[in-house]
């Protein structure tokens, strides 16, 4: 019973004792991070949208930054996992200087709020080895080409687009390495898909490009419009475009064409152009071939009857 008694106090003693310790060294650590440290660590920079005529040889920099802070914020920075120790700059908010014909560069100061946001100190606790940061680049090629969509549509049941794809800008400047210039006559815009389609489009879409090449407009606007659509009958008088008198039977073809409700009353008989085809006119032939001379392009012909005619030469201008 002593010996279990002894035993207690003796834990007893080595836990108060642990405990000091413990207590003594947290104190001491915070003590230690309170305090202002002066360290040199090198610093990931991205740099990203470079101008639009110029190219990026290598997007990352490796730069030695100075940081004058507590030690509770270099603890912070310490903590975070490689890929969050890295800051992004874009080229557009800073001013180049072109230092010779590949090499530009822009002054350090402009990375120093990045960093500090990166470590939540004041810009003036960062302070960078060199003045000015510099950037690999080439100078590119450009070429004007237009803009095609890409658009993969699929319509509602008797709708369609009406008019022409109004894509704005039409055209762009394409920047890239010559090699890839020399054959560009139009760039697509990205492949988007649209199902059950039954009203206007219009949406902004990048545009796709090959790897280094850069364009003045990264993204266009495409305007389809779209209407619900029917279908209609014209029944047309043939006209007869030889120098031979003729009697056609029938003297007329019926049209079936697809048109939308919007044009449906501007579009009659008379929208329509029907001719013979003469070419093979001869008193052994009773037959002669039609064909569709004109008609309105915002329409769709789904049938005409009949494809050919009966005819009857009643006189000879030739005579």
């Amino acid at each position: 019973m002593a010996r279990k008694k002894q035993d207690s106090q003796t834990f007893q003693q080595f836990s108060s004792i642990m405990f000091f310790v413990l207590t003594a060294a947290l104190f001491w650590l915070m003590i230690k991070l309170s305090a202002n440290y002066t360290v040199t660590e090198s610093l990931t920079i991205n740099l990203k949208d470079a101008p639009v005529n110029l190219v990026m040889i290598d997007r990352t920099q490796n730069v030695k930054v100075t940081l004058s802070t507590s030690g509770f914020e270099l603890l912070n920075y310490y903590f975070k996992p490689a890929s969050r120790r890295k800051v992004d700059i874009s080229l557009e908010k800073v001013p180049l200087h072109k230092d010779s014909e590949s090499t530009y560069s822009f002054s350090s100061s402009y990375a120093k709020e990045k960093v500090a946001q990166l470590l939540t100190i004041e810009p003036n606790e960062v302070s960078f080895d060199e003045n000015r940061i510099l950037i690999n680049m080439e100078r590119l090629d450009s070429t004007r080409v237009k803009v095609i969509s890409n658009l993969d549509l699929t319509y509602e049941k008797q709708y369609n687009k009406h008019g022409k794809i109004q894509i704005t800008p039409d055209s762009v400047t394409i920047y890239g390495p010559k090699n890839k210039l020399a054959s560009l006559t139009n760039v697509y815009t990205e492949n988007i898909s649209l199902k059950n389609v039954n009203s206007k489009i219009d949406m902004d879409v990048p545009i796709s490009l090959e790897e280094n090449c850069n364009a003045s407009h990264d993204v266009v606007n495409v305007k389809i419009n779209v209407e619900k659509y029917t279908e209609a009958i014209a029944n047309v008088p043939i006209q007869n475009n030889c120098n031979k008198k003729l009697r056609l039977f029938p003297d007329k073809v019926k049209i079936k064409y697809i048109v939308s409700l919007t044009d449906y009353n501007i579009i009659n008989d008379n929208s329509f152009v029907i001719n013979i085809d003469t070419a093979d006119i001869s008193a052994e032939r009773s037959f002669l071939p039609i064909y569709l001379a004109d008609y309105p392009n915002n329409t769709r012909i789904t049938s005409i009857e009949p494809k050919e005619v009966e005819y009857i030469i009643i006189e000879d201008n030739e005579n």
